[in-house]
């Protein structure tokens, strides 16, 4: 991306479709692009239209990946919201020590491209409870305590 370049023109861009082509086979190894309205700007989205009018967006790699990186944030903000939710219910006694054993054991299941696989986030919690109760309030001990006080 041009250091002078914005995000936020590259995703006007999108939005603005201004950029219009139309792509016409020439022979099976070269198509003609034919500017229709905007301008072939390197740093901008191109619309394309071929003659079948199936349509085509181009983008510059530097918003292609942009892009990818902020559904890859929108991703990785989900899956913490749902953490913490699963978390909740499952009667932590220190929320936060519970969430910072997720979110570790969260860091290893990270992909070397720097992704996060898809995660059953409830499963997941599960299983941290399983190997860690004492992080968790045993609410049918604590109920059967509280019956034998009771009698």
């Amino acid at each position: 991306m041009a250091s002078s370049q914005k995000p936020e023109t590259l995703y006007a861009s999108l939005e603005t479709g201004a950029n219009q082509a139309k792509a016409s086979r020439i022979d099976a190894d070269k198509i003609l692009l034919e500017l229709q309205s905007g301008e072939f700007n390197t740093q901008e989205a191109w619309f394309l239209k071929d003659e079948d009018n199936q349509e085509y967006i181009v983008l510059p790699q530097n918003l292609l990946n942009s892009i990818i990186q902020t559904i890859k944030k929108a991703y990785e903000d989900k899956l913490k919201v749902e953490l913490e939710r699963d978390i909740a219910t499952q009667t932590p006694i220190d929320f936060d020590d519970v969430l910072a054993v997720a979110f570790k054991r969260l860091e290893s299941y990270r992909r070397s491209d720097g992704s996060l696989p898809r995660i059953d986030t409830r499963s997941f919690v599960k299983q941290i409870k399983k190997e860690y109760p004492n992080l968790f309030f045993d609410l049918d001990d604590y109920f059967r305590k509280q019956k034998s006080l009771d009698q």
